[in-house]
């Protein structure tokens, strides 16, 4: 997928690639010097999305072209939480869609313009608080979709980020995001803990918005990245979508924070002891009967119960097991330090209350019809 040949298509549209993609830039590219080989280099895996600036303010932007007959409610499901009332609504943390236009290369895919964020898993969360802090907002972006009848489909590690703005004050590379935007030297960034990033949640390709008058939905089962739903592994076609996104919540809270796997070596994950008041939680939210999970309102106010009685000590401690700062004495000194000065180690949180569920509005949102009733 050739993004050089839509650099003229997209500054009509009020947008610019990075200077890689100027002719001249190319054409030099044998006595480029050491930095600038590097960015030559510099690509995404998935050649459907491209880092650009929006030239009227310099923002900076991701591109991501979309094929409406692969993905057909991709566009409509991110306008949708885009535009108001959802758009401001405090528990709405789907990435906001700044433009759509069509592809110029493509006449069956158009192009939609997002923030440009960084994976909420770098850097690595150095306390307790800064870990609840963020699960509470991946749980709640959740929730706000479940409310509108929205079911994700694949909230995996890949399709949660976070907003970069304060966390790294220089800037960073947009495709290598731990260098600079110079390419030159490691991107310098801030505790969480400083500024408190807001999280989102990306990706609705798989993404499916449902109407509770038909009754519990039965969807054909496709895989996304966490290939793990025991409702996937087995010989069933369909499932309900809503249970399954409590699952990928649950088991990416329990593969990556409260039983870790050793990044290193591989080595299998054991309880991270720190953690372990999440543990009943992960349980409910990964058992193998998905009518028996949780509904995400009930996850929150399980989460906020086991959260709200953890003293200042247990929330500035190290908030994973591992992270690239284990070793780093100064860091762990300065969760010491704000601890005595008394930092507050959780950001001011307010939210609308959770509603509770009729029994049939539950069942909507935990059930999967049988084929009789289909």
């Amino acid at each position: 997928m050739s993004w050089f040949r839509r650099r003229d298509a997209l500054l009509q549209h009020g947008y610019r690639l990075r200077p890689k993609f100027d002719p001249d830039f190319a054409s030099r590219y044998a006595s480029l010097e050491k930095t600038a080989r590097n960015e030559s280099h510099a690509w995404y895996f998935r050649g459907t999305v491209m880092d650009a600036v929006r030239i009227s303010d310099d923002t900076k932007v991701l591109l991501k072209s979309v094929s409406t007959t692969v993905h057909p409610h991709e566009v409509e499901i991110g306008r949708l939480f885009s535009s108001p009332p959802h758009l401001d609504h405090p528990r709405n943390h789907c990435i906001p869609i700044i433009d759509v236009f069509p592809d110029p290369e493509d006449t069956d895919a158009q192009i939609i313009v997002m923030p440009l964020l960084v994976r909420f898993t770098r850097p690595g969360f150095e306390t307790i608080g800064e870990v609840i802090a963020c699960w509470r907002q991946i749980f709640e972006g959740i929730h706000h979709m479940h409310e509108n009848f929205v079911a994700h489909r694949d909230c995996g590690i890949n399709n949660i980020m976070q907003d970069p703005t304060d966390l790294y004050p220089d800037g960073f590379h947009p495709v290598r995001q731990w260098m600079d935007p110079s390419y030159k030297a490691f991107s310098r960034y801030l505790m969480r803990t400083d500024c408190w990033p807001r999280y989102y949640i990306i990706d609705f390709g798989l993404s499916r918005r449902y109407d509770p008058a038909d009754g519990p939905p039965s969807e054909d089962i496709i895989l996304g990245g966490d290939k793990s739903p025991p409702e996937h592994a087995e010989e069933a076609i369909a499932c309900n979508p809503f249970p399954t996104d409590i699952y990928f919540l649950g088991n990416l809270l329990k593969e990556h924070f409260v039983y870790p796997q050793c990044p290193d070596t591989g080595a299998a994950g054991w309880l991270y002891r720190p953690l372990s008041f999440l543990e009943p939680l992960v349980k409910e939210m990964t058992q193998k009967d998905a009518s028996l999970r949780p509904t995400i309102g009930e996850v929150i106010e399980r989460f906020d119960k086991l959260t709200s009685k953890l003293g200042s000590w247990h929330l500035h401690g190290r908030g994973q097991r591992y992270y690239d700062l284990d070793r780093h004495l100064p860091k762990r000194f300065r969760r010491i330090k704000n601890t005595f000065n008394k930092v507050p180690a959780l950001p001011p949180y307010t939210s609308p209350p959770i509603l509770r569920l009729s029994s049939e509005l539950r069942a909507f949102y935990t059930q999967t019809r049988t084929t009789e009733v289909q």
